[in-house]
């Protein structure tokens, strides 16, 4: 009855599965999908959102070449071949202004962003202001946006230093395209932006790959970058380790169980670990909706490990006569209790506040699961007649034992002990206990050396520290954009930041707009103040009525000019009105030298927040981390309380000793290598306890010889030790250090578990009896 529920439920779970699989976007790589909820104040949420939002949609392309008709032509081909792919919502190469639209955007934007200079002179000396107006009016190479009669007054003259803050760009009016030159090359700019829906990560990789033969059969270089590109390239990656490292972990654990039993029957053994990877993918997609590329890497190094159950099950054919059921009774209570502390210890997972450790809990955990009832379920029916062979791995298991009975003191001596003592010591203290958010996914270099040199090109610094002000309204906003600007001058002035870039350095607030109309009312009266326009042979009445007429313009709030199309450039540092009486904006710090003091200079002005998402996410990874390790601490607690109550205090600290042991000398031996330990590391440790209590219950409890113990273990050890030591070679390095840390501790397990099995004062006896509160135990079940 329990194989046929089992049989129907893991049904179910493998229809659901391949239905979302088939009709959802079921794998997720956006590295935010790992973090949590942000519980940031509004204002910090708002301009992270932003961010991410620019980054993920937008996509950069730059063509270069050393001759400037071959860069133009290559981008114009590229911009054409975008829009004929249909992946982008829109591809800008080009811009075509409107020549009149702008005169007149100019004509009502042109005093609201009047430059601070040019308002001082105009305001204290309004006649040399005027002076320098007529000698630009009388040179015939002075580049202005209006004629003369369209802008007496010379306003509009610095609007086109105001509209495009990124100065290293240059626009060429014969074909509209934005461009700069760098070391005898020019490089023309394309934005492409995606639409709102999924990203076409497939696509997009097809359509840069025309795009770079495109670009080299016109003997051009390209650059590109964009959050999209990084995620195809995750995804892609992803797939591909999974791909690869799944496979080569299945077909050496096959290939070792082949070597071991001799038998083609043994390929049963694999049925447990599909069953329980199914659960775990199943039981995933019901909570989540989807599954993340990294927890699926890490997924399937789980292989080794579900097939534990039926190793420890398994082996012992090979050394006395077996039967399927009598052997399955035999080590179901051994069984049960490591599935009940290694599950828990996954379930403690869950209460961390990472959505990658909770997936992982629920993937790992569901696997376990599945792969216990398949064991317990479906095994016994499919080896009813099973007969093992005469193979090598007895004699070699039983040659090893004697050696390790021979070699291996009753307890340690003490210069083993200090040597021991001494190892751990030193290596706790070069232990570096360490997070980076980049160590969490494989960054080519490639595009990481490609974003870096369209960082350079454009005049824009990606290191994604900034700061963001708030106000109680869009001219209070100004103002606080404008303080913070004068109390970051000395650190610019000193080199510790080049420079920055707030909305006061575009457009003035609407009092101080209104306050430069009165001034100019008053200059209107006084004509000796534009005299020398008027000896060019402009009449005063003319000037005259241009100041009034400037002086009666409209208001421009903040939203009202960062909604004209001249100021696009402008656009993405106001974050308009988060919360009810909240204005906000970015500020933008170009040249970083010393970040700490700047941090420190720009919080003393009241309302300015520094924003740091990277230094953000690390300190929560390291949150996270000892937050994860007080709750390993807390299961060590849980499974000696249950070791206790099962095998009696005595029985039960020695089990435990196993993992524990184990999980210090990991951290010793990641300090001697120069491993950090990271959080992926500490999961890792999660795993060396599981694997550690497992090995030690199994050791002390299971009803079998030495011999037939001790295989069971180096079997289990080396298909586990196989899918994870696969991880280490991982080019995501959170992911390699994971492999690399449960690799140590199997091995440390291994040994410590060995110890306890052969220090037993039963553990010479060939059928080892257990103690009588096993007995007790096993009664039920």
């Amino acid at each position: 009855m329990i194989r046929l529920i089992y049989t129907l439920l893991m049904s179910a779970l493998a229809v659901f599965a391949c239905y979302n699989i088939t009709t959802h976007d079921w794998l997720q790589t956006d590295l935010t999908e790992l973090l949590p909820k942000s519980s940031q104040d509004a204002v910090l949420q708002a301009a992270e959102r932003a961010g991410d939002a620019q980054i993920n949609s937008q996509i950069i392309l730059l063509a270069g070449s050393p001759r400037p008709e071959t860069a133009f032509q290559t981008a114009s081909e590229i911009a054409d071949l975008w829009r004929q792919s249909g992946i982008f919502s829109e591809v800008n190469s080009q811009i075509s202004p409107d020549l009149a639209q702008i005169r007149q955007d100019i004509g009502r934007i042109s005093l609201a962003v009047l430059p601070e200079a040019q308002r001082r002179l105009l305001i204290e000396k309004p006649a040399d202001y005027f002076r320098q107006r007529a000698e630009d009016a009388a040179n015939p190479f002075a580049v202005s946006p209006l004629p003369l009669d369209e802008d007496w007054l010379g306003f509009g003259r610095f609007v086109a230093g105001k509209i495009n803050p990124q100065t290293r760009l240059q626009w060429h009016p014969e074909n509209g395209m934005l461009f700069n030159e760098d070391n005898g090359k020019t490089w023309v700019w394309i934005r492409a932006k995606l639409p709102d829906n999924a990203l076409p990560q497939d696509a997009l990789a097809n359509l840069l790959q025309k795009t770079q033969t495109l670009a080299s059969g016109r003997h051009a270089e390209i650059l590109t970058g964009g959050g999209a590109l990084f995620a195809a390239a995750a995804k892609a990656d992803a797939e591909k380790e999974s791909r690869i490292m799944g496979f080569a972990g299945t077909v050496l654990t096959v290939a070792l169980i082949l070597w071991v039993f001799r038998s083609a029957r043994t390929f049963w053994l694999l049925l447990p670990p599909a069953a329980g990877m199914l659960a775990g993918l199943a039981a995933t997609l019901a909570v989540f909706g989807h599954i993340h590329a990294l927890t699926l890497v890490i997924g399937t190094s789980l292989i080794g490990m579900l097939v534990d159950f039926p190793l420890h099950w398994l082996t012992p054919s090979v050394f006395s006569p077996w039967q399927a059921k009598p052997a399955m009774k035999q080590v179901l209570p051994t069984f049960a209790v490591s599935l009940l502390i290694t599950v828990s210890g996954y379930a403690l997972l869950w209460f961390t506040p990472l959505p990658v450790l909770q997936q992982t809990a629920v993937f790992s955990g569901f696997s376990l699961l599945g792969a216990f009832g398949a064991t317990i379920c479906l095994l016994p029916p499919l080896f009813a007649r099973y007969q093992a062979k005469p193979v090598p791995f007895a004699a070699l298991s039983a040659a090893l034992s004697k050696h390790i009975r021979k070699q291996l003191p009753p307890s340690f001596t003490y210069p083993a002990a200090v040597f021991l003592m001494v190892f751990a010591t030193v290596g706790l203290w070069r232990s570096n206990w360490h997070d980076d958010i980049r160590q969490w996914v494989n960054m080519p270099s490639g595009l990481l050396s490609q974003i870096q040199k369209i960082g350079t090109l454009g005049g824009t610094d990606f290191s994604g520290q900034y700061l963001v002000a708030e106000a109680a309204s869009e001219d209070a906003l100004l103002l606080k954009n404008a303080e913070l600007r004068r109390a970051l001058a000395p650190l610019i002035r000193q080199g510790k930041l080049k420079g920055i870039q707030s909305l006061d350095q575009f457009i003035l607030p609407a009092a101080e707009q209104n306050r430069l109309k009165q001034y100019l009312r008053a200059i209107a009266d006084k004509p000796g103040n534009y005299r020398a326009l008027h000896e060019l042979g402009i009449p005063e009445d003319t000037l005259k009525s241009a100041l009034l007429q400037a002086a009666g313009t409209p208001t421009l709030t903040l939203s009202d000019g960062i909604a004209l199309p001249l100021a696009q450039a402008w656009k993405p540092l106001y974050l308009g009105e988060v919360e009810p009486h909240r204005y906000a904006s970015v500020i933008r710090l170009n040249g970083l030298t010393e970040p700490e003091t700047v941090r420190k200079t720009a919080e003393t002005v009241p309302g300015i927040k520094w924003a740091d998402k990277r230094g953000r996410l690390n300190e929560l990874f390291r949150h996270t981390r000892n937050q994860a390790a007080w709750l390993k601490l807390s299961s060590y607690l849980l499974a000696w309380l249950l070791l206790w109550r099962l095998f009696g205090a005595r029985q039960g600290g020695k089990i435990l000793a196993v993992p524990v042991a184990a999980a210090i000398g990991t951290v010793a031996v990641l300090g001697w290598l120069g491993i950090p330990v990271s959080l992926f590391a500490m999961f890792g440790l999660l795993l060396v306890s599981a694997i550690g209590i497992d090995y030690a219950v199994y050791a002390l409890n299971a009803g079998h010889s030495t011999d037939a113990r001790l295989g069971g273990m180096l079997l289990a050890a080396l298909t586990t030790g196989i899918s994870f030591a696969i991880l280490a070679f991982s080019g995501t390095p959170a992911v390699a250090a994971f492999g690399m840390t449960v690799g140590i501790g199997v091995i440390l397990n291994l040994w410590l578990a060995a110890r306890l099995m052969y220090s037993a004062p039963d553990t010479q006896h060939p059928n080892h009896q257990p103690p009588c509160r096993r007995f007790r135990f096993r009664r039920h079940f």
